[in-house]
C-alpha cells in the first residue's frame, strides 16, 4: 500500500506540475498577446487622427477609411475584445487585427504623399521663383527646405500642421510679389538662366521698378 500511495503522490505531484506550468505559458501567451494588442490599437489610432487630420486641413476633401475596410476593423477588434473579456485572447486573432491595420497605414502613406505634393506646389514653386528676390531669401530657403523635408516624411498630426502652417506663410510672402502669367513666366527664365534682353517687356520692367528689384535680377549670356 506504501508503495502504491508513494506512486500515487508522485503521479499527482507531476500532474501538478504540469498544470502550474501550462497555466504559465498560457499566461505568458495571454500577456504578449495582451501588448501587441495594446501596440496594435495605439498604430491605428495614429492612422486613424492622420487620416481626420487630413480631410481636417483640406489636404483631401473624401474620407481615406472605406465602408468596407471600416466594417473588417470593426469586426477584428470585436473579435479581440471578445477575447480579452474571455481570456481567450490569442496573438494569432491580435496578428489579424494588426495586418488589417498595416494595410490601412500604407494606405494612408500613399495619399500623404500625393496629397501633400499638391498642397504645396503652388507656393513651393512660387518660392523656388522669387525667393532669391525677398527681402530675406536665406528664410525664404528655409522655408522651401522645410515644405520638401514635411511632404517627403512620413505623415504624422504634427507634419500636418507644420506643411499648412509652412504653406500659409509661403503664400504670405509670394501673394507680395502679385504675379502675373507674364511676370511669372519672366521669374522662371531667370531662375533656369534662360531670360534674354527680349523677355523684358514694358509690363516686365514695369513690374521690377514697383517691386524695387532691378538691380536685383541679372540676364546672363
Amino acid at each position: 500500500m506504501r508503495l502504491i500511495e508513494k506512486i500515487q503522490k508522485s503521479t499527482s505531484a507531476i500532474e501538478r506540475k504540469r498544470l502550474i506550468q501550462e497555466n504559465k505559458k498560457s499566461q505568458e501567451e495571454y500577456s504578449k498577446a495582451l501588448a501587441a494588442l495594446s501596440t496594435a490599437v495605439s498604430s491605428l489610432t495614429n492612422s486613424l487622427d492622420i487620416a481626420d487630420e487630413m480631410k481636417s486641413s483640406h489636404l483631401v476633401e473624401a474620407p481615406l477609411l472605406s465602408q468596407e475596410t471600416k466594417t473588417e476593423l470593426l469586426e477584428y477588434a470585436d473579435s479581440c475584445g471578445k477575447g480579452v473579456f474571455e481570456g481567450s485572447l490569442t496573438l494569432d486573432m491580435v496578428n489579424a487585427f494588426k495586418a488589417k491595420g498595416d494595410t490601412y497605414a500604407a494606405q494612408v502613406r500613399v495619399v500623404w504623399k500625393d496629397a501633400a505634393s499638391v498642397y504645396s506646389e503652388g507656393p513651393r514653386g512660387y518660392l523656388s521663383i522669387i525667393g532669391g528676390l525677398t527681402d530675406n531669401p536665406h528664410k525664404a530657403a528655409h522655408l522651401a527646405e522645410s515644405i520638401n523635408k514635411t511632404t517627403n516624411g512620413d505623415p504624422s498630426v504634427a507634419s500636418i500642421h507644420k506643411l499648412v502652417a509652412d504653406v500659409a506663410e509661403a503664400k504670405t510672402i509670394t501673394d507680395a510679389f502679385a504675379l502675373s502669367p507674364e511676370i511669372e513666366d519672366f521669374l522662371k527664365k531667370v531662375s533656369l538662366q534662360q531670360a534674354t534682353v527680349s523677355d523684358i517687356t514694358p509690363k516686365v520692367l514695369s513690374w521690377l521698378k514697383v517691386k524695387k528689384l532691378t538691380s536685383k535680377i541679372k540676364v546672363r549670356f
